[in-house]
């Protein structure tokens, strides 16, 4: 014969619907609460393809440099590797305001040209100049480079161009080799400026601790997609961002169904 705390405890089950449904629910939520985060897909895409609506995350090292150079509009941002992906966005919203990347090119349109030059024992047919004939600064210059064995003309800072094959000084002959002639580099500079547009896509801090962004760091390639898994995984599902910026690359964040990248 059943106890009669068997008994009660039957009772108490049938009067109270629902016992054994909760008693579910409560294994369910243990279950989830151990639950690994699902995957998600970080794809290199090119960021002058984003939408003007997109919600673009940014790791919170980004987030301060960004904070640094809106402050400061002055302060050139070309050493940071999201500055090239800004730049393609026609504007950003961050932190309330709209700014623009701007890429502004410096230096110079002129050209270097780089001599060797060597000792012949005859000048041949070649037109021969007399380095005790030239302008004074250009007769230093001309030594110089008979002494170095080599000289270095910039059309910016003017001076001695070698327009002989041959030079004599001291009795000798000397033949200015042109072996180099470079355009000089400019440079380019990046600056984060403010703008009066409004169609911009919309800058997102990522909540990402410092080990997080380690393991992110560890499995993003730049030119491959990359699954993402654990609690980075997790902190970017979670986020509004439906691309994420690393250095100098731009990521479209997925979650495909079987939680792998293709």
């Amino acid at each position: 014969m059943p106890s009669r705390r068997t008994v009660l405890g039957t009772v108490a089950c049938a009067l109270v619907t629902g016992c054994s449904r909760l008693a579910d629910d409560s294994s369910t939520e243990e279950a989830t609460a151990t639950a690994t985060p699902a995957p998600v897909v970080l794809s290199p895409v090119d960021a002058a393809a984003v939408p003007e609506t997109a919600t673009v995350g940014v790791l919170p090292e980004t987030f301060g440099e960004l904070e640094a150079a809106t402050r400061d509009a002055s302060a050139a941002v070309t050493n940071h590797g999201w500055a090239r992906v800004l730049h393609k966005f026609h504007c950003f919203a961050f932190d309330g305001t709209t700014y623009t990347v701007v890429e502004r090119t410096s230096g110079s349109v002129g050209y270097v040209k780089e001599y060797s030059v060597s000792e012949v024992d005859d000048p041949g047919n070649e037109s021969t100049v007399r380095v005790a004939d030239l302008p004074g600064s250009h007769r230093h210059a001309a030594v110089d480079a008979i002494a170095a064995g080599k000289h270095r003309y910039d059309s910016d800072k003017g001076g001695f161009e070698p327009n002989s094959s041959v030079y004599a000084y001291n009795g000798s002959y000397y033949v200015f080799s042109l072996e180099v002639t470079a355009d000089k580099p400019t440079v380019v500079r990046y600056s984060v400026e403010p703008t009066d547009s409004d169609r911009c896509v919309t800058l997102e801090p990522l909540s990402l601790d410092a080990a997080q962004v380690e393991a992110l760091d560890a499995t993003l390639q730049p030119d491959a997609a990359s699954t993402v898994t654990d609690d980075p995984a997790q902190t970017l599902a979670a986020s509004d961002a439906g691309f994420v910026i690393r250095d100098g690359t731009c990521y479209e964040l997925s979650t495909p169904s079987n939680g792998t990248a293709t």
